[in-house]
């Protein structure tokens, strides 16, 4: 008898023919009968959702619609701590550097921009103009979040995502995101450059000496290992070449947390859009989803990440006949369990992530992550 993991790969590849009636039968025989008893009928789904979203957990306050003025307990919170475990002024390394201190000249020049002059961002001014409203806690310093965009657009130019929107407008939501969670300048900045070295000319060299070697750094831990090294280009098998970025992606996340979640709000906004991606694709990136971002999520105790990242990956893993009957959230639930421990097998089975104690260094960022939560709660109370 197959178990339920593989029943759920099944499940999946076979809706993409469009031929689910076997798989479905295979499923009521063996497991939806059991869904049903264990988790009642579908109107337990809100109470589900509850569960997944665990007690005391809210979602978080929408975005403003223009930026407001900021309270000065707030903006000493942006300003001196915005990344708790990090001292203070650290998370504004870019604001000191040459993208927070060149005039417009002698920025273009540094940049490398063509002929000296600045991209136009009048095609992707919609969103350009809500991530200056999310940013609106760095108001001091919208000038390095602005540089970035211009450097994040020259380098993308010309590049599209699988909708045809300009490549560029994935790099700005996922700094949206981020900003979203109040991460701190140099987080930003490095989710609007996370993809430059990976998919462009420019180099981890060029982004420290126009941003500081904490953007640098942020940004080498979110950047595919296998387009870096020898050994990694190397491999010819793809499942080889994954795992080597895996565990470099892990290993580089346990050095600094906001490598994390900028990853974290990467793959989000992959998984908003991955409806545009050919049906192997969309199976592959929602398995991964739930095996290793959505547990990544719970452990540094990102709620809302975690929540939204599990409902599209079950979007993409189910058929609507099933989503129908049960709701994402029940079908959440259960996938999440069908995987749970994937993330930790990995952690704690792979020599080099188990003698450099991985496993822990990611769970000390649950603590993290809290006092970040914790500083901006009491920020916005005074």
């Amino acid at each position: 008898m197959a178990n339920h993991q593989e029943i759920l790969i099944s499940f999946a590849f076979e809706s993409e023919t469009g031929d689910v009636t076997g798989v479905m039968v295979s499923l009521e025989r063996r497991t939806l009968l059991l869904l049903a008893a264990l988790l009642g009928p579908r109107e337990c789904s809100a109470a589900w959702m509850g569960h997944l979203r665990g007690p005391g957990r809210h979602a978080e306050p929408a975005a403003p619609s223009a930026a407001p003025a900021v309270a000065p307990s707030v903006m000493q919170a942006a300003l001196c701590c915005c990344s708790p475990g990090l001292a203070a002024g650290d998370g504004l390394e870019s604001a000191r550097s040459a993208a927070g201190t060149e005039s417009a000249e002698g920025w273009a020049r540094m940049a490398g921009l063509p002929h000296g002059e600045l991209p136009s961002l009048a095609p992707i001014a919609e969103h350009v103009t809500d991530l200056h409203h999310a940013t609106w806690y760095l108001e001091q310093n919208s000038l390095v979040v602005q540089r970035a965009v211009q450097l994040a657009a020259s380098a993308h130019e010309g590049q599209l995502r699988k909708n045809g929107d300009p490549f560029i407008t994935h790099p700005i939501e996922t700094a949206r995101i981020l900003a979203d969670l109040r991460m701190d300048l140099d987080t930003i900045v490095a989710g609007l450059l996370h993809d430059v070295v990976e998919d462009t000319d420019v180099s981890l060299e060029t982004i420290e000496s126009l941003f500081g070697s904490s953007v640098a750094a942020i940004v080498r831990g979110d950047t595919k290992a296998s387009k870096m090294t020898d050994y990694a280009a190397a491999l010819e098998h793809p499942d080889e070449r994954r795992e080597f970025n895996q565990r470099s992606m892990l290993l580089a996340m346990s050095d600094d947390w906001r490598i994390a979640v900028v990853k974290l709000a990467d793959r989000l906004h992959n998984m908003r859009t991955l409806e545009h991606m050919p049906r192997h694709k969309q199976v592959r990136i929602a398995r991964e989803t739930i095996q290793i971002f959505v547990p990544l999520a719970n452990r540094i105790g990102i709620d809302k990440l975690e929540y939204e990242l599990l409902l599209l990956a079950v979007d993409y893993l189910f058929p609507q006949e099933l989503k129908g009957l049960f709701g994402l959230e029940l079908l959440g639930h259960w996938a999440r369990v069908q995987f749970w421990g994937v993330l930790d097998d990995f952690l704690l089975k792979d020599q080099v992530l188990s003698e450099l104690d991985v496993y822990t260094k990611l769970k000390g960022h649950r603590q993290r992550w809290k006092s970040h939560v914790d500083y901006w709660a009491v920020a916005f109370a005074e």
